[in-house]
């Protein structure tokens, strides 16, 4: 078979399905892309048999039919220093021998039969339902969610996004137990009552192919979720557990409320932490009738930073504890001016909202505390 292409057009789908290929492969093979040509249609597939990605690309000219598979690492770098032209690949159908050729020469490549590569497909008596969602509301969701993932190894049920699906709304949860996101979208309506925990590879697959597509068919069964474009699919393999019940953790009674301006407070947030011990960079927030005091202290090197805010507060004066990093996470994760901070007590959850919500949805911030040493 033979087939020309554009050489960054096919680098692109590449490098996106490259992310399912792990450095150490279980199975050798799998250090390959899978290219099959069927018509013009160029299909490549790539997996590390968690998670297996194929991507259609239109070849410019094409000549029979086949497979072969294709060593990924080589390829890839090949085609990043080719410059941006038309590149052939011509296979030997019996041998495998891959030839690349391009205006100013050609690279010979060894390619292997496609019969042991392992692929699979997902049981489709176990398929729990299948809905559309926006491409633009599943990369909103994973964006303001995703920070508050875990990379825990003994905890891997806390290291994906978890969607909670519902029949009238989808909403997406992540924690590590320091903070939680929570981002309930109304948008989509999937007529089901079903939920899966998406792993973070698989995250960092499905956001590689989505960014130009405009709605994704989602296919979810008991052991696989399936992300469908019109020129992809990702099915991952979910996480077999219980993810904890999100709103236990969630407190609902917050009377104290406070207004202020999100990128004031996070930028004082940042200077101040940086006279923070480096081993628990722990900020103590004081907060009084207009004002929220921002210290930090390294008691080891006698450094310290006090900034203040102003902020819309009229009530009994309360000190609290966060880390600094969390801080900045739940911070960073919003796109609105002003963020409401709502508390009880200094041993209590911290929630942090938007003060406006976007077209797409609710989104719910909550920073654990850390125990501070009252000081007069």
């Amino acid at each position: 078979m033979k087939f020309t292409i554009n050489s960054k057009a096919l680098l692109s789908r590449l490098v996106a399905a490259g992310k399912a290929v792990s450095n150490r492969p279980t199975i050798s093979i799998l250090g390959n892309f899978m290219f099959a040509l069927d018509g013009k249609t160029v299909t490549i597939t790539a997996s590390d048999t968690d998670n297996v990605v194929i991507s259609r690309i239109e070849a410019n000219d094409a000549e029979g039919a086949g497979s072969v598979c294709i060593d990924a690492k080589r390829v890839t770098e090949l085609l990043k220093a080719m410059p941006d032209c038309p590149v052939v690949f011509d296979i030997n159908d019996s041998t495998h021998a891959t030839i690349i050729r391009y205006t100013n020469g050609k690279y010979n490549l060894s390619g292997l039969p496609t019969i042991d590569y392992p692929i699979g497909e997902a049981d489709e008596t176990e398929v729990k339902g299948v809905f559309t969602m926006p491409a633009s509301q599943i990369l909103k969701a994973l964006d303001v969610v995703g920070f508050a993932t875990s990379n825990d190894e003994l905890r891997p049920m806390l290291n994906g996004v978890y969607w909670d699906i519902t029949e009238d709304a989808v909403t997406f949860v992540a924690t590590d137990t320091h903070v939680l996101a929570k981002y309930r979208s109304t948008q989509t309506a999937p007529g089901k009552v079903m939920s899966f925990n998406l792993p973070s590879k698989s995250i960092a697959l499905i956001r590689a192919f989505i960014g130009k597509q405009s709605d994704i068919k989602l296919t979810v069964s008991e052991r696989f979720v399936i992300f469908e474009g019109s020129d992809f699919k990702v099915r991952s393999t979910l996480y077999n557990g219980m993810y904890p019940n999100y709103n236990r953790v969630i407190p609902v009674n917050q009377p104290i409320s406070i207004t202020v301006d999100r990128m004031d407070f996070a930028n004082a947030i940042t200077r101040v932490a940086i006279c923070a011990d480096a081993q628990t960079p722990v900020l103590r927030l004081k907060i009084a009738d207009g004002k929220i005091d921002i210290v930090a202290q390294d008691i080891s090197f006698n450094i310290g930073g006090e900034e203040k805010v102003t902020c819309d507060y009229n009530g009994t004066p309360l000190e609290i504890g966060f880390s600094s990093i969390y801080l900045k996470g739940v911070l960073n994760a919003m796109n609105t001016q002003n963020v409401v901070i709502k508390l009880a007590e200094a041993s209590r959850p911290g929630l942090f909202l938007p003060a406006e919500n976007d077209e797409y949805g609710e989104l719910t911030l909550l920073c654990m505390p850390i125990n501070i040493q009252q000081t007069t």
